[in-house]
Formats: structure tokens, C-alpha cells, sequence
């Protein structure tokens, strides 16, 4: 019985040494086969870690090359849009040109079309010879004459002005204002001046002018006068309404006073007022000039304006 036991046993202990070395062969293949996975994964990695730096490095080849081509659109873009502002510079400056030789021709018509007499200074100065006569009268409406009766031309064009100043006037200040003279032809003025000689001798020469020398040849002056006076044409005129309204208003209108108190020509004669447009009688009033305190050549600059309208 013991042997048997003991032949059992040993069978037992055989079994475990196999069972333990068989384990040990399995453990072994499975750490073996684990290593191998693992050297294999490691080569994975570091075939990938090198295809992403080979990668990285194309990528920023690329990225650096895109850069410099940005760059290089960049500087063209801005090359061309300097030559861009260039063409337009150069455009503008040839519309600049082009309006400036437009207003040019405009200016030139302007005076081709506008009587230089208009703005001349008269009055012992200049002299219009006997054939001068205005290029457009139109009789005034008997409304705005002193003498209803009266037949008095004005330069046509000028006309609305005159108009326009007298109902204001009217309107703005209940200021009557009527006209007494207007347009006198060569003839008509050496006719005058002669009666004045023959009345007044050589006295005459200090409130009448010359033929050939008078404002009223150029149709665009007026001997203005209010209901009230007696004489029409009087010194006294400065103290009415009438006067006050055309000293503070009529540049606006476009007329002056010739003669004011202490001028070189003819006595004060604040009844006589003359158109030379609004810009220019604008100019004198505001400066407190009058107009032939100005010299000739400036005073022609404002030829192109004389029939400009009056601003609202």
C-alpha cells in the first residue's frame, strides 16, 4: 500500500513539473511575442515621428514658399496700385486741366459776348464817341417814372435789376423810389450840357458831364428821386427814406453811388447810381470803396460777373 502511495505521489510531483514548465514555456512565448509587438509598435512610432518631421518640414517649405509668393503679390499689388493712384493723379490733373481750359473758353465767350463799356470809367476818364449806343434798350414801365408822361430807355438786360430794386424798396421799406433819368444818346447829352452852359456858364462843368463822358450814354445809370422832393434832383434827396434804403441795399442790386461827397469828378450827387453788377458793387461796399477809387484793370476782372444774378 505505501508503495503505491508513493508511486502516486511521485506521478503527482511529475504532473506539477510539467503543468509549472509548461506555464513557464507559455509565459515565455507570450513576454516573447510582447516584446516583438512592442519593438514592432516602436518602429511604427518612429516611422511616424519621421514621416511627420519629413512632413513638417515639407509643409513649412511649402508655407515659407507661400509666404514669398504673398510677398511678392503683396509688393506687386501695392507697385500697382501705387501706378493705379499714378494714372488717377495724372487723370485728375489732366480733368483739372481740361476744366480749367473749359472755364477758360467760358470766360473768354462770357467777354466776347459782354460790352466792355459797361465797366469803364467814365467821367473825365474815358470817352464813348458818338456811334456808341447800347446793344439792348427797352422802354421803362411809366409805373417807376417821376414823370408818367416820360419816355425813358434802360439797357435791357440790366432792366429786371432796376425793377427788382425799386419794389423792394417799395415792399421792404414803403420807400418810393421813381426814376428821372435814364439812357442819354451822345446827342442828347451835348444838347444838355449845352442848356446847363448857357443857365450855369462854366459851373456847369462841376455837376454835368461832357458828351462822349456820361454814365447815362452806357444806359445803365439812373438819376433816381422819392415823391416828396422838390426839386426832383436835389441834395436834399440824401435825407430821405429812399436814400437811406439805396446806401444800406442797392450793391445788392448791383448799383453804386457814382459821385459820394469829395470826389474828383462832379459835385455830390447822391441821386445818380450806376449798375456794375452785384459782385463788384458787393466788393466796394463791403470794403467801403467806391468805384473809381479802383484802378481800371482790376475793375475789369469783373466784366464775366457784371450780369450774374442776385443771390436769394
Amino acid at each position: 500500500m505505501k508503495k503505491f502511495i508513493d508511486k502516486y505521489l511521485v506521478q503527482i510531483q511529475i504532473g506539477i513539473v510539467v503543468l509549472i514548465l509548461v506555464i513557464i514555456g507559455g509565459t515565455g512565448y507570450f513576454i516573447y511575442s510582447l516584446s516583438r509587438d512592442i519593438a514592432s509598435i516602436r518602429a511604427d512610432i518612429i516611422s511616424i515621428k519621421n514621416n511627420t518631421v519629413s512632413a513638417t518640414a515639407t509643409l513649412n517649405g511649402e508655407i515659407k514658399d507661400l509666404q514669398t509668393g504673398v510677398s511678392t503679390v503683396t509688393k506687386t499689388s501695392d507697385a500697382l496700385s501705387q501706378n493705379i493712384q499714378t494714372q488717377q493723379n495724372q487723370s485728375n490733373s489732366l480733368g483739372q486741366t481740361l476744366n480749367g481750359l473749359a472755364g477758360t473758353v467760358d470766360t473768354l465767350e462770357k467777354l466776347s459776348k459782354t460790352d466792355r463799356e459797361l465797366l469803364q470809367k467814365y467821367s473825365k476818364v474815358y470817352f464813348l464817341n458818338e456811334n456808341y449806343v447800347p446793344v439792348q434798350l427797352s422802354d421803362i414801365d411809366p409805373k417807376y417814372l417821376q414823370n408818367k408822361n416820360a419816355s425813358l430807355q434802360f439797357h435791357t438786360v440790366v432792366m429786371p435789376f432796376l425793377t427788382k430794386m425799386l419794389d423792394d424798396a417799395e415792399a421792404n421799406a414803403s420807400a418810393t423810389i421813381q426814376v428821372v433819368s435814364a439812357y442819354r444818346s451822345f446827342g442828347t447829352q451835348s444838347a444838355l450840357k449845352n442848356s446847363y452852359i448857357m443857365t450855369y456858364g462854366t459851373g456847369a462843368n462841376s455837376f454835368s458831364a461832357d458828351q462822349g463822358y456820361s454814365e447815362h450814354q452806357l444806359g445803365t445809370a439812373v438819376d433816381l428821386t422819392t415823391p416828396s422832393l422838390d426839386p426832383v434832383l436835389d441834395i436834399k434827396f440824401e435825407l430821405t427814406p429812399a436814400f437811406i434804403w439805396l446806401t444800406s441795399n442797392a450793391y445788392k442790386y448791383g448799383f453804386i453811388l457814382s459821385y459820394p461827397k469829395n470826389n474828383a469828378y462832379y459835385q455830390y450827387e447822391p441821386w445818380h447810381w450806376r449798375f456794375i453788377g452785384v459782385a463788384l458793387a458787393t466788393k466796394l461796399h463791403n470794403e467801403n470803396k467806391y468805384f473809381y477809387d479802383l484802378d481800371q484793370r482790376e475793375i475789369d476782372t469783373y466784366l464775366t460777373t457784371i450780369f450774374d444774378p442776385i443771390s436769394q
